[in-house]
């Protein structure tokens, strides 16, 4: 990925499954690894994010608890999500 014009910010990182929340997104799309969900004022809907040591990422989801500079990093499995656990970490925004 071509990260050097990319804008990087902080966000406050939080890590879901579909054991925690459904299997869709709250734009109806599967939620599977490869998804975040946003503040869309901070990072829109649609929006192509790298996350180091994760990889690319769109913006296709949204949650109540998702405020500013929080996103919530979607994996395939729950052991994942614990293990990611909540970190805060400078990500990518790519579009």
């Amino acid at each position: 990925a071509g990260l050097e014009n990319a804008r990087r910010v902080w966000v406050n990182a939080s890590a879901y499954s579909p054991f925690e929340t459904g299997t869709h997104t709250a734009s109806g799309t599967l939620l599977r690894r490869g998804v975040i969900a946003t503040d869309p004022s901070f990072i829109p809907m649609g929006t192509h994010v790298y996350i180091p040591d994760y990889g690319e990422a769109v913006a296709e989801d949204r949650g109540s608890s998702i405020v500013g500079n929080k996103i919530d990093i979607a994996f395939d499995t729950y052991e994942e999500a614990c293990a990611f656990g909540r970190q805060n970490i400078e990500i990518y925004i790519l579009d």
